[in-house]
C-alpha cells in the first residue's frame, strides 16, 4: 500500500531522523577508539575489541528495539525511549579521564577496556544503535508495507561518519572538540527522535497494528519482494539461523582485513573507518530497492578479488600500500554485498522487522567474538582471516542457488578436491623448505600452480572456497619469505614469531612482515647488533663504539622505549645503567629467553626492563633520569602514534637530564616519520639532525645489516656538532613550513603516508 502524501513527508522525517542517528553513531566509534590509543598504543587488538564492544552494544540495541515494538503499545514506546534517551545525557560528553587510562594498561587489557568502553560511551552507543531498527517499525505504523528501504538512509549516515571523520574531522578538530560536537549532535538527534515517535503515534492505523498483522499472516507471504515467513517453527528457526550465518562472514572479514592492513601500516583511524565504511556500503547495495548490478557479478568478483588477494598474500607482497590494502578491502566489500545480498533477498515482512535485525547483530556479534575474543587464545597466528576469506567464497552459493551442490555425494566431491589442493599445496610447501628453496623463484609451482587451479572451480563456490582456504593455511604453514618459525605467540599485542632464516645464519623476531631484531647463530659475532642497529648504521654512530675490556669511555644512563630482542643492549658499557620499556610481556620474554644482547650486557652493565606502557612509566617516574632515551617501539611495522606528539615529547625531556639527547627511530615502509618529528623539535626549541642509511652495500646486508633512517633531537648543539663532523651521511633537520604539530589530540596520519 503506498503511502500519503503526509504519510510520505513523515517518512522522509524518519529517514533524516535514522540518518543524523547513524552518523552519530559511527562518529563516536573511531573517535572513542582514538581516544584510547595514549595509553594503549597502536595495537591492532585496540580496534578489534572496540568493535566488539560495539557490535555487542549494538545487539543489545536491536534486543531493545524488537521487545520495545512487539511487547509494548507505541504511546508507552514513546515515553519508555525517551527516558532511555534522558540518562544517556548522563555521561556526556565523552573522555577518557586518568583514572580510566590506568585502568586499560593494568591487569588484562582487552578486560580493561571493554570496561572503559562501557563506562564512557556505553549508554550513548545503546542508545544511538536502537535507531534504526525502532525508527523502521515506527514507519511501518503508517503505512509502510516495506521500510526497509530506510536501512539506506541508516548506513549513508554511518557511510558519512566513517569517511569525514579521517577525512575532515580528524584533521580540523582535536578530540575534546569533537566530544562537545558530539555532545551538541545527540542533543537534536534526541528532538527529532521525540518527533518521529510522536508522529508515529498519531498517524498508526490501528492500535497494535503491526504486532495484529503479524499474528494474522504468521504463515503468509510477504509483501512483493519480501521473502515469505517459514511455515513452522523449525522452519523459522532455520531462516534465523542463515540469517546469523550469512551476517556473521561479513562481520568476521571485516575485523580479519582490519587487523592484517593495519598491522603492517598504522593503527590510525583512516585503516580503521574505510574497511568499516565498505562494510556498511554492502548494506546500502544490498537493500537497495533498485540493484545496480546484478548479484550474479557480486560473486564472479568476490572469486577473482579473492584470488588476488591469495596471489598478494602467498608472494609476501608488502607494497605500495594502495595496492596491499585496496585488494583486501575491496574483497570486503564484494564478499560482504554476497553475504548482504542474499539476506535481502530472504527478508521477511515489515511485522518481522526487528527480528531480522536482531538475528543480523547476534551475527555480528559472533564475528567480533570469534575475532577479539576466541581465535587469540586459539590460534598464535591470523588464522581466522584465511578462514573468513573461505567462507565469503562459499557464501557465493547462498547468493547463486544454480552453483550449489545438489546431493551429498557433489557435496562431498567438491570439498574432498578442494581439501586435496590445500593438501597438496602444503606438500610443496614443505617439499620447499626442504630444498631450501628460494621464495620469489619457487612462488609459481609453490603456489602460482595450485591457485590457478583453485580459479578454475570458481564457478563451484563450495570446491573454490575449501580450495582457497586450504591455499592460505598451507602459505601461513611455509613461515613467510623470512625463514621457518621457530616458535610463535599470539596475544593483545598482536603476533610474534621467531624464524631462522633460509641460510640458518641468524634468528630473528619478526611480527607480521616486519622484523624487530636480528642475531648472529655464529658464537663469534653473536655479541654484535644487527638489522636496523648495525654498528655502522646511524644508532652505531651515536650509541656506539661497541663496548671492548681495553677501553672505557664513561658510564651513560639510557633509556630505551621499545626492547624488540635487546639488540641496543649490545653498546652498553661498563657502568652503564640501561632501562628498557616494553608494553607486551610477551616481548621481554623472547628477548629474555631466545635472544643474548640482554644476558651478555647484564655482564658488564645494569640492565633492567619495565613493562607497561612507557609514556606513563616515564610521566610517573624520576625527573633527569637519563642521558639519553631511544625511541624505538613499533607495534609490527605500525606507528604508535601517542609516543609521536607534543604531550609525549614533553614526558621525553622531562626524563632527560640537562644536554640529554633523544634518539629516535623513524624507518618506515608507509609514514614519513622524519618530517613529523622535525616540526616536533622545531615547536619545543630542539636542535635535530638524521641520517637516512639507505644505501646498504651487499656484503653488509649478506652480513645482516638493514637499511634505517634514525633522527637526535637535543636542547643543545655541542653533543650534535661532533656528530656531524665525525660521522657521514648526518644533516640538519629540517621542518615543512605549513606542519601542524602532533598532539594527542591531533594526528594528521593521512599526510603522513606514503601510498
Amino acid at each position: 500500500m503506498p503511502l500519503r502524501p503526509a504519510e510520505a513527508i513523515t517518512s522522509r522525517g524518519f529517514a533524516l531522523t535514522i540518518f543524523v542517528g547513524a552518523t552519530l553513531l559511527f562518529a563516536c566509534q573511531p573517535m572513542v577508539a582514538r581516544m584510547i590509543v595514549p595509553s594503549l598504543g597502536g595495537a591492532p587488538a585496540v580496534w578489534i575489541v572496540c568493535s566488539l564492544c560495539f557490535q555487542a552494544l549494538l545487539l543489545a540495541g536491536y534486543g531493545y528495539a524488537h521487545v520495545l515494538a512487539t511487547r509494548v503499545p507505541i504511546r508507552a514506546q514513546l515515553l519508555v525511549h525517551l527516558a532511555v534517551i534522558a540518562a544517556a545525557f548522563l555521561v556526556l560528553p565523552i573522555g577518557i579521564d586518568d583514572q580510566s587510562a590506568e585502568r586499560l594498561t593494568s591487569g588484562h587489557p582487552t578486560l580493561g577496556l571493554l570496561l572503559v568502553l562501557l563506562r564512557t560511551v556505553g549508554l550513548p552507543f545503546f542508545v544511538l544503535s536502537t535507531t534504526s531498527p525502532l525508527l523502521q517499525r515506527w514507519c511501518a505504523e503508517l503505512g509502510d508495507r516495506d521500510p526497509y528501504h530506510l536501512y539506506v538512509a541508516s548506513n549513508a549516515g554511518s557511510m558519512l561518519a566513517l569517511l569525514g571523520y579521517p577525512l575532515v574531522v580528524e584533521p580540523a578538530l582535536a578530540v575534546r572538540d569533537q566530544s562537545r560536537a558530539l555532545h551538541v549532535g545527540f542533543v537534536a538527534y534526541a528532538a527529532l527522535v521525540a518527533l518521529s515517535g510522536l508522529a508515529a503515534a498519531r498517524a498508526r492505523r490501528a492500535p497494535d497494528s503491526l504486532r495484529a498483522e503479524g499474528a494474522a499472516n504468521l504463515h503468509a507471504a510477504g509483501p512483493p519482494g519480501v521473502g515469505a515467513q517459514s511455515p513452522d517453527a523449525a522452519g523459522r528457526w532455520r531462516e534465523r539461523l542463515v540469517w546469523g550465518g550469512l551476517a556473521f562472514v561479513p562481520s568476521t572479514l571485516l575485523l580479519g582485513a582490519t587487523e592484517y592492513v593495519t598491522t603492517d601500516i598504522a593503527s590510525v583511524p583512516l585503516l580503521w573507518v574505510v574497511p568499516l565504511a565498505l562494510y556498511l556500503l554492502s548494506f546500502i547495495v544490498a537493500f537497495a530497492k533498485r540493484q545496480p548490478l546484478p548479484p550474479r557479478l557480486f560473486s564472479r568478483a568476490t572469486a577473482l578479488v579473492a584470488a588476488l588477494v591469495v596471489a598478494l598474500t602467498l608472494a609476501n607482497v608488502a607494497g605500495p600500500a594502495w595496492l596491499v590494502v585496496g585488494a583486501h578491502v575491496l574483497l570486503l566489500f564484494v564478499g560482504s554485498v554476497v553475504c548482504h545480498r542474499a539476506i535481502a533477498e530472504r527478508r521477511p515482512p515489515a511485522a518481522r522487522l526487528t527480528e531480522l535485525y536482531l538475528c543480523i547483530s547476534v551475527g555480528g556479534v559472533l564475528g567480533g567474538l570469534v575475532n577479539g575474543l576466541v581465535a587469540p587464545f586459539v590460534f598464535d597466528d591470523l588464522f581466522e582471516y584465511p578462514l573468513a576469506i573461505g567462507l565469503v567464497c562459499l557464501a557465493r552459493a547462498a547468493l547463486d542457488r544454480t552453483a550449489a551442490p545438489e546431493g551429498r555425494k557433489e557435496l562431498a566431491r567438491d570439498v574432498g578436491l578442494g581439501a586435496a589442493l590445500g593438501a597438496l599445496t602444503w606438500g610443496l610447501v614443505k617439499l620447499g623448505a626442504a630444498l631450501k628453496a628460494d621464495p620469489q623463484a619457487s612462488f609459481a609451482w609453490m603456489f602460482g600452480a595450485p591457485l590457478v587451479v583453485a580459479y578454475v572451480w570458481s564457478k563451484r563456490p563450495v570446491r573454490f572456497a575449501v580450495a582457497i582456504a586450504g591455499l592460505l593455511l598451507a602459505g601461513m604453514s611455509h613461515g613467510g619469505f623470512r625463514g621457518t618459525t621457530l616458535w610463535s605467540h599470539r596475544g593483545f599485542f598482536g603476533v610474534l614469531q621467531v624464524t631462522r632464516e633460509r641460510e640458518g645464519r641468524f634468528e630473528l623476531l619478526v611480527s607480521g612482515r616486519t622484523m624487530h631484531g636480528k642475531q648472529a647463530l655464529d658464537p663469534a659475532v653473536a655479541h654484535v647488533p644487527l638489522a636496523y642497529y648495525h654498528p655502522t648504521g646511524p644508532a652505531g654512530d651515536f650509541l656506539g663504539p661497541l663496548p671492548t675490556p681495553e677501553v672505557n669511555l664513561g658510564a651513560r644512563r639510557v633509556g630505551v622505549i621499545g626492547l624488540g630482542a635487546g639488540a641496543l643492549a649490545a653498546y652498553a658499557r661498563p657502568g652503564d645503567a640501561w632501562t628498557f620499556f616494553e608494553i607486551d610481556p610477551a616481548v621481554v620474554d623472547v628477548a629474555e629467553g631466545r635472544f643474548g644482547f640482554l644476558s651478555r650486557a647484564r655482564a658488564r652493565a645494569s640492565v633492567e626492563v619495565e613493562t607497561g606502557d612507557a609514556r606513563l612509566r616515564l610521566r610517573h617516574g624520576p625527573s633527569a633520569r637519563f642521558d639519553v632515551l631511544v625511541l624505538d617501539a613499533f607495534s609490527s611495522d605500525a606507528v604508535p602514534v601517542h609516543l609521536v606528539t607534543r604531550e609525549a615529547l614533553a614526558v621525553y625531556r622531562r626524563a632527560l637530564a640537562p644536554g640529554g639527547a633523544l634518539l629516535v627511530h623513524v624507518s618506515n615502509n608507509h609514514v614519513r616519520l622524519a618530517p613529523v618529528f622535525a616540526s616536533l623539535a622545531r615547536d619545543a626549541g630542539l636542535v635535530a639532525i638524521g641520517r637516512n642509511d639507505a644505501e646498504v652495500a651487499p656484503a653488509e646486508r649478506l652480513a645482516g645489516k638493514e637499511a634505517s633512517e634514525w633522527l637526535v633531537m637535543t636542547d643543545t648543539r655541542e653533543t650534535l656538532d661532533l656528530l656531524l663532523r665525525t660521522k657521514t651521511g648526518w644533516r640538519p633537520l629540517a621542518a615543512p613550513a605549513p606542519a601542524r604539530v602532533w598532539t594527542d589530540d591531533y594526528a594528521d596520519v593521512l599526510g603522513a603516508l606514503e601510498l
